[in-house]
């Protein structure tokens, strides 16, 4: 499938390109992926699946956000990709004041932490990111927080859970056609990969710009 797919995915990008009218902001390219044949009410058949884009989001960076320790902050600090560093005292300060734990949630895409912090996170965030669809990420022992900043910061999380369908950005409107199709492969691959049948649990696949009509991706020659 993978080529016939990548020849139908240029030709549906490139439609979504042309079909639209000018707007006043930059507009976001989506891909939509509707699933067949899973039972969503098996918690086996449910996830969360973080998936690194090859050619970034064309400039729409994700925010980020560390929770560490005084030594990992302070090197968090000096990485441009860290938009946010937060510290125990802070962290601390947000336990039962939901309004500020609300605020930051929604401020920043990932939130990577310190190990040692990880349970009093959940404690302050737990509830806020939780309510948002996202969740505490643990840094990995040895990590190097730089490599794993510019990872996320080009990094989109698709969520299958409740409704049989995988949606994320892939890009925006002004990237070249190959970056997004690359992108767009990825994330294909990478929901196929989490299905029993594979791309034969794929039913459609769409595309479109944020405030346009998708765009069907043939799936067979």
């Amino acid at each position: 499938m993978s080529k016939a797919l990548e020849k139908n995915l240029i030709e549906a990008i490139e439609e979504v390109k042309k079909s639209t009218k000018p707007r006043r902001f930059k507009q976001s390219i989506e891909l939509l992926i509707n699933i067949e044949g899973v039972d969503l009410k098996k918690p086996e058949n449910r996830f969360v699946e973080d998936i690194e884009l090859p050619n970034g989001l064309g400039g729409k960076k994700r925010r980020i956000c560390v929770i560490a320790t005084p030594a990992l902050g302070s090197e968090a600090r000096r990485i441009p990709e860290i938009d946010r560093v937060i510290e125990r005292d802070e962290l601390e300060s947000l336990v039962g004041n939901k309004r500020a734990a609300k605020k930051i949630a929604s401020q920043y895409d990932y939130f990577l932490i310190d190990p040692p912090l990880m349970g009093l996170t959940a404690k302050a965030l737990g509830a806020a990111l939780g309510g948002r669809g996202k969740r505490p990420i643990p840094i990995p022992p040895g990590a190097n927080i730089a490599d794993l900043a510019k990872k996320y910061s080009k990094t989109v999380t698709v969520n299958v859970r409740k409704n049989p369908q995988a949606m994320c950005m892939i890009g925006v409107e002004d990237m070249d056609t190959r970056s997004l199709v690359e992108n767009a492969l990825t994330v294909i691959s990478k929901i196929a990969d989490r299905l029993e049948k594979h791309y034969n649990n794929i039913k459609s696949i769409y595309v479109k710009k944020t405030m346009d009509k998708p765009v069907k991706v043939i799936l067979e020659e």
